[in-house]
């Protein structure tokens, strides 16, 4: 059905090179006029001469072609090349995902839209449900213009994911919603925390959230049932049913009258008059689904010498199912050899949808419009939202070999194409991420985020795109980092180290080995970090030939495994001495981690009764630390500042400094705040409640002069606040609960066994006295 024939093949390179061509005509004209120039001044007189004399008449006319001809297209095409090398700026967006243009006018759907907005002011809540085709968003879209008319009270939530086959997890679709209502999405850990945040964002303001594409109940059951003064409108085909308090709006087949309606509209001359029965027939066909009956509609329009009896007549004698194949076969065929070959490739893609520069990028032609707007005014695609395109769902997988299947069976034409998208989406990804926090920024990654995982996600990526896919990930690594999405953060960086061993780039393998390592640690899993390291330290076998990134990842393995100090302080001495010479930020790093490791010191001396040995460590750590400061601030690594802060408070508060154990917390919850780190957020929470339980009067049951524990209480909130934002495992989530089991006695066991399960990662393996210690005291009865 969609074969191109070798004609239209040629037609078509032959439209891609003339629009090369002319994008391109003036570098070709300015290298050709300085070449020509600069060959007129060098055969000129003497050198002319003296060809004439070495060389017979026609020789020479050879040489000057050559010079006049040929050297002016190649240096022409040498510019074009370097120029399209260059970084090009990304394009500027809104600050907001824009909602959906207003529609005018709806065909046979009145009575579904007097009950959406009636059922949205009594409820509150309303779910539009229809199948694929029957217009399902368009109806809402609608409905949420007559709820809010002004621009400022819509909020619009696309949750079509970029993966046809997967739809997004309940706790993606939380935090895109909390991005749509200005929220920060990396605050929650599971899709219930986001209720309170959309009722707080909501409450009272008149808007109207409409949350399109909703594929089952499960992935927004976490919203709250009632907003007071405010709507929220779901729409979608959904596999499951909502319970039985939300109202459900069913969307079936159109009327007989609104399909003949609807169907003439798009036909739009006076067949619909002088056949009304073969208008009739035609209207039936298409089973009352708006979506077949604006298709056929249009198809007939660019069609005008066809007369409806006559496609009647071509499809008596189908099936059903083959009726609309028919017509849509017949668009197909009748497209021009762009529109056919950008139509292969969207239908084939395993994205959902691309933006217009992607679709232009996979055509390899400054731009696709003209071959989108001929698919869009066939209803091939639909353009929805940004100037996105998206294949209409009934030709998904009907064009080329989906890029996944394997780099073999796969045309190289084809192979090339999605080449030049990945290396599109790395450029797109690499400006973006230059700009970040930039509200422009997030919008587009916003937008794009899940895309871009879905090219990482190739099982088979096309060979020389390592480079592109690096960048990718790097890109996401910033981004996911920055909204505090750690799952995402560890699955981008998954599917980087797979594809770079797929493709055998070793170096890129060993940072994504390394950035999982690095992820497992932050949120407590030394386990599972070991073995990322051990991969990464596979790709390097001698240590001698190590980057200085995995020297300090062995540090912080080893630091969080054990007490090997003496190979804690090899392995940062190590990572010391692969810097590059002036690497400020690295020796930073690096005077972090070994206060860490005196500190670490400090606190076994403790243990063991030795209290003037830990106090000189702690004494050491802190001349280190504020070395560490004053490099981290001129190397402008606010992450690194924010870590050493932190290490100060502790060690003034080891010290008995309380007042300027304070102030650094402060500044280092700042500074956390700043770079949106909620884990550290959360340590300094935890570290903040037991400088407070130092004090004999924030002690569980010491009572105020109002009669009120209130000091126990306001130690208990912050616990509370830092198990928040905690991983579920780790040595601070397990202190946290600790402190809580004495605070609230009520509640002990509870809090011991979660404490217990935050320390299961060092289960099987050997642990620090820190850990052993912690164990222990959560185990006492």
């Amino acid at each position: 059905m969609t074969d191109i024939s070798r004609r239209e093949r040629l037609g078509f390179r032959l439209s891609r090179l003339y629009r090369l061509a002319a994008a391109h005509w003036a570098e070709l004209g300015v290298g050709g006029a300085l070449t020509v120039g600069g060959a007129i001044l060098i055969l000129q007189e003497e050198l002319a001469k003296k060809l004439v004399e070495l060389l017979p008449i026609w020789a020479v006319v050879g040489l000057l072609a050559v010079f006049v001809v040929v050297v002016p297209v190649v240096a022409g095409l040498v510019t074009y090349r370097i120029r399209r090398h260059r970084a090009r700026p990304p394009r500027p967006l809104p600050a907001t995902m824009p909602f959906p243009d207003r529609i005018d006018e709806l065909i046979g759907r009145e009575a579904e839209l007097r009950r959406i907005k009636a059922e949205a002011l009594e409820r509150g809540v309303v779910v539009v449900h229809g199948a694929i085709g029957m217009g399902t968003s368009t109806v809402a879209v609608h409905a949420v213009w007559e709820l809010a008319g002004e621009a400022r009270k819509q909020r619009y939530a696309d949750l079509r994911g970029a993966d046809r086959d997967r739809p997004e997890t309940p706790l993606s679709v939380a935090q895109r919603v909390l991005r749509t209502l200005n929220r920060p999405p990396g605050g929650i850990q599971e899709p219930g925390d986001a209720t309170e945040e959309v009722i707080e964002a909501l409450n009272g303001t008149g808007q109207v959230l409409l949350l399109d594409n909703v594929s089952s109940w499960s992935q927004v059951e976490w919203l709250p049932t009632r907003v007071p003064g405010a709507h929220i409108v779901i729409a979608g085909t959904l596999a499951d049913q909502p319970p039985q308090h939300i109202e459900l709006i069913q969307l079936g087949p159109l009327a007989p009258d609104a399909r003949r309606t609807l169907l003439a509209r798009h036909i739009g001359d006076d067949r619909v008059t002088r056949e009304p029965k073969a208008l009739e027939l035609l209207a039936d066909a298409c089973l009352g689904s708006p979506l077949e009956l604006v298709r056929v509609g249009r198809w007939l329009a660019g069609n005008p010498g066809v007369s409806l009896q006559s496609l009647v007549d071509d499809l008596r004698s189908l099936s059903i199912p083959d009726t609309l194949d028919f017509v849509l076969e017949r668009s197909v065929r009748q497209l021009r050899p762009t529109a056919k070959r950008l139509f292969v490739l969207l239908a084939g893609l395993p994205i959902a949808e691309v933006d217009h520069q992607a679709a232009a990028a996979l055509l390899g032609v400054p731009s696709a419009a003209d071959a989108i707007a001929e698919l869009a005014g066939l209803g091939l695609v639909e353009n929805v939202r940004m100037t996105r395109v998206r294949v209409s769902g009934t030709f998904r997988g009907s064009g080329a070999a989906d890029p996944g299947t394997g780099t073999a069976a796969r045309p190289p034409r084809e192979v090339a194409a999605w080449r030049r998208l990945v290396e599109h989406f790395a450029e797109q990804a690499t400006g973006y991420a230059g700009r970040l926090p930039a509200e422009e920024a997030r919008t587009w990654f916003a937008m794009e985020d899940r895309v871009l995982l879905q090219v990482l996600a190739r099982e088979e990526p096309a060979p020389r795109t390592g480079r592109a896919l690096a960048e990718i990930g790097d890109a996401l690594e910033t981004w996911f980092r920055l909204e505090q999405r750690h799952e995402d953060r560890l699955r981008a960086a998954a599917e980087l180290a797979r594809a770079a061993e797929s493709l055998g780039d070793e170096q890129v393998q060993a940072t994504a080995e390394l950035r999982q390592c690095a992820i497992l640690l932050t949120t407590g899993d030394p386990r599972e970090a070991r073995r990322h390291f051990d991969r990464a330290a596979a790709v390097r076998v001698r240590v001698e030939s190590w980057p200085a990134d995995l020297h300090l990842a062995h540090a912080a393995i080893l630091l969080s495994a054990g007490d090997e100090y003496e190979a804690v302080e090899s392995a940062l001495v190590r990572y010391g001495q692969a810097l590059t010479g002036g690497h400020v930020a690295g020796q930073a790093i690096r005077l972090a981690n070994v206060a860490a490791l005196l500190m670490r010191k400090a606190q076994a001396h403790d243990h063991e009764g030795a209290a003037g040995k830990a106090r000189g460590l702690h004494t050491n750590a802190r001349v280190v630390l504020f070395e560490a400061l004053d490099l981290a601030r001129k190397a402008g690594d606010q992450a690194t500042e924010a870590h050493a802060r932190e290490l100060l408070a502790l060690a003034h508060h080891y010290l008995g400094q309380s007042h300027d154990a304070g102030l650094h917390l402060d500044e280092a919850e700042r500074l956390y705040a700043e770079t949106a780190d909620e884990f550290g957020r959360g340590r300094c929470l935890v570290h903040r409640a037991g400088i407070l339980l130092a004090d004999p009067a924030h002690e569980p049951g010491t009572v105020a002069s109002t009669g009120a524990s209130t000091g126990a209480d306001t130690v208990a909130g912050l616990l509370d606040q830092a198990t928040s934002r905690l991983p579920a495992a780790g040595i601070s989530t397990a202190l946290a609960h600790l402190h809580l089991s004495r605070l609230r006695p009520d509640r002990a066991a509870d809090h011991r066994r979660k404490g217990l399960r935050a320390l299961r990662p060092w289960d099987g393996i050997a642990e620090p006295k820190q850990v052993e210690e912690l164990r222990k005291q959560l185990q006492a009865p």
